[in-house]
């Protein structure tokens, strides 16, 4: 643990010296680093430094290294770059195999935060069929009860999911907890996947999911391990769009969240 820390107020030293030492930055809370490698991955994690522009990116990689410029109008052009990266930034390349040409650019210091969507229950009971329903006659005045009860029951609940800088996240929201009057609702809320890390994979966002054991279970075995493979469709300060295997998902960031560590 204490080799973790040392290295990591090195970083930040190199970082303040590397990129220019912006004035007052002695006082300021420096960033912490948080790296994560795996076997096969491309993905570069650093900083972005001061001398960038527009189509070229600055960048202190966290062995702690001189700044390199990657030069990344290409990826720009084909909007694989996701946030504003600017002076100070953590940021997460994905280079090419030869690593002379930038993949993909993603600025974590956006993508950190708390994500959420509206999700609508649906009704608990299928709808009948066109010959079910010939079957049962139902007077207008019935009719409009059902409808008028389905209404007063679709109330939206918030999902969402918080991403923090050391690659830790954190569902949030989701279905009410069960109680012995969900039998008699007429609607059910959709279940949420309980996210627990997230990590940058080759271009791709990897969302892993921990299942927890039954309370009665004395196997002792290891929670069940999910990962779902993402792919960042947009990301803008308040605006993240996700495509999953089978739908793709909007999310506003939560205006309390700008904090997360």
């Amino acid at each position: 643990m204490k080799k973790k820390q040392i290295l990591a107020a090195m970083a930040a030293v190199a970082l303040a010296v590397s990129c220019g030492g912006r004035q007052g930055v002695e006082e300021e809370a420096l960033p912490q680093v948080a790296t994560y490698e795996a076997v096969g991955d491309s993905t570069l994690y650093g900083f972005a430094c001061d001398g960038g522009s527009d189509s070229v990116i600055v960048f202190m990689h966290d062995t702690i290294s001189d700044p390199v410029s990657y030069n990344i109008l290409s990826a720009l052009r084909r909007r694989q770059v996701y946030g504003n990266p600017t002076v100070g930034d953590k940021l997460a390349l994905y280079l090419s195999a030869d690593g002379r040409e930038v993949l993909q650019v993603v600025d974590i210091d956006v993508l950190k935060g708390t994500w959420v969507y509206q999700e609508l229950p649906e009704p608990r009971f299928k709808r009948m069929t066109d010959e079910e329903g010939k079957e049962m006659v139902l007077s207008e005045e019935e009719q409009h009860k059902i409808d008028s009860m389905l209404q007063r029951y679709m109330v939206p609940r918030e999902y969402g999911i918080t991403f923090k800088r050391d690659f830790s996240a954190q569902s949030v929201g989701g279905p009410p907890r069960q109680s012995t009057l969900d039998e008699e609702s007429p609607v059910v809320y959709p279940p949420l996947r309980r996210y627990s890390e997230w990590h940058l994979w080759n271009g791709k966002l990897i969302l892993t999911s921990r299942q927890r054991l039954q309370q009665n279970d004395t196997t002792q075995q290891a929670p069940k391990v999910k990962n779902d493979t993402v792919e960042l469709v947009m990301m803008r300060r308040d605006t993240l769009v996700l495509r999953f295997a089978d739908h793709v998902r909007n999310l506003s960031r939560k205006p309390d969240s700008l904090m997360v560590k």
